[in-house]
């Protein structure tokens, strides 16, 4: 193994700087998965489809089945829990009789073999990078906005409140009535809590 010339850490272990805009396009020039990948994944995408159609009535397995689209670590977690579902599909040699459980495991090995799970999960970094997270970005300053609007108007109505408040007790001096005997008949007609100054 050669060894770097920073340490004693090999070559192989030294961290690499890929602009994650060009992962996708670095895995296929090293070969680490094929230009036509796209067609192996539809391929996949077609045997998920016929595979999803049935399944065991287990919660987890359904939730990911109704996601938005299955990747390759749902499909990876999908036959981990398949492998509880169907612990007694297997046969003496150890290898599951089950049907969806065969599809299942194939699914997950054509990913593996042909590196599409790669080449799929570069393209969904590139797409959350460039779409996801500025909507994100987006959602958290509108709601930052909101939020500011609300504290504002709370404390406009807060001041307005101890406005009125002030405002009826002075009137209720004028009139030479008690506050307090007041609102202990609101009290008594309405649900709605008041508090008075004392």
């Amino acid at each position: 193994m050669q060894q770097s010339t920073q340490g004693h850490r090999p070559v192989q272990l030294l961290p690499i700087d890929i602009h994650y805009d060009k992962l996708l396009d670095w895995l296929i020039d090293r070969r680490h998965c094929t230009v036509k990948w796209p067609n192996a994944q539809q391929e996949i995408r077609t045997r998920i489809t016929k595979a999803v159609k049935d399944m065991p009535d287990v919660d987890e397995i359904t939730r990911l089945i109704r996601s938005s689209s299955l990747d390759y670590f749902h499909c990876k977690r999908v036959v981990e829990l398949l492998k509880v579902s169907e612990a007694d599909t297997k046969n003496i040699f150890g290898m599951y009789s089950s049907q969806r459980m065969k599809d299942w495991v194939d699914i997950v090995s054509r990913y593996e073999d042909s590196k599409v799970y790669l080449a799929e999960s570069a393209q969904m970094l590139i797409r959350d990078v460039n779409f996801e997270v500025p909507a994100m970005k987006q959602q958290i300053k509108r709601a930052q906005q909101q939020l500011r609007d609300c504290e504002r108007k709370q404390s406009e109505y807060n001041g307005t409140a101890a406005q009125h408040q002030q405002r009826f007790a002075q009137e209720c001096k004028k009139m030479k009535i008690e506050v307090r005997r007041v609102l202990l008949g609101r009290l008594a007609n309405s649900r709605i809590p008041f508090a008075p100054d004392d």
